[in-house]
């Protein structure tokens, strides 16, 4: 049986479908896919492990327990990743270098109305932000490297633009 997986992804453009290798390397197809974002009209880049990497066609409804995102433009993107903690409950976080967060938080566009604030120790250019990807796509997890603020999901993350 083929296999098409096991991630997929969600372009900037809402077009979903199978990462496929063989056409370049992980990470020259995370940084193509996140440098077309562009804060003003294509916002958005997800991976995920699907349900089901022999069907040739991909859903986002097939998406698996965890996935990574990012939001905003090439130049300056939030990145956020849900992970499974110990007894299997997703939780979501917004991915930061693990410096001081210091400075004004900074408005990052996720559509034409709606926007977060993110510290500037979670804003992303799309070559650290491919890195971030390509670990988790390799590993479904997050480097070291990087920490992990939770998002608090029962209240709205974002502000009207």
């Amino acid at each position: 049986m083929t296999s098409y997986g096991p991630f997929a992804e969600t372009t900037a453009r809402g077009q979903t479908g199978w990462i496929d290798e063989r056409r370049r390397p992980i990470l020259d197809h995370l940084r193509l896919m996140l440098g077309h974002l562009d804060g003003a009209g294509k916002y958005t880049y997800s991976i995920w492990r699907a349900k089901n990497p022999e069907s040739i066609v991909v859903r986002r409804q097939d998406a698996g327990d965890t996935f990574i995102q990012a939001a905003g433009s090439a130049d300056a993107m939030t990145v956020e990743v849900r992970l499974l903690d110990s007894d299997a409950t997703g939780r979501l976080y917004t991915v930061g270098r693990r410096e001081a967060a210091e400075g004004d938080r900074v408005l990052v566009p996720i559509s034409d109305e709606r926007a977060v604030r993110v510290a500037p120790n979670e804003l992303f250019d799309k070559e650290e932000a491919a890195a971030i990807f390509a670990d988790f796509y390799r590993a479904e997890a997050v480097s070291e490297k990087y920490e992990l603020r939770e998002l608090d999901l029962s209240h709205d993350q974002s502000v009207q633009r």
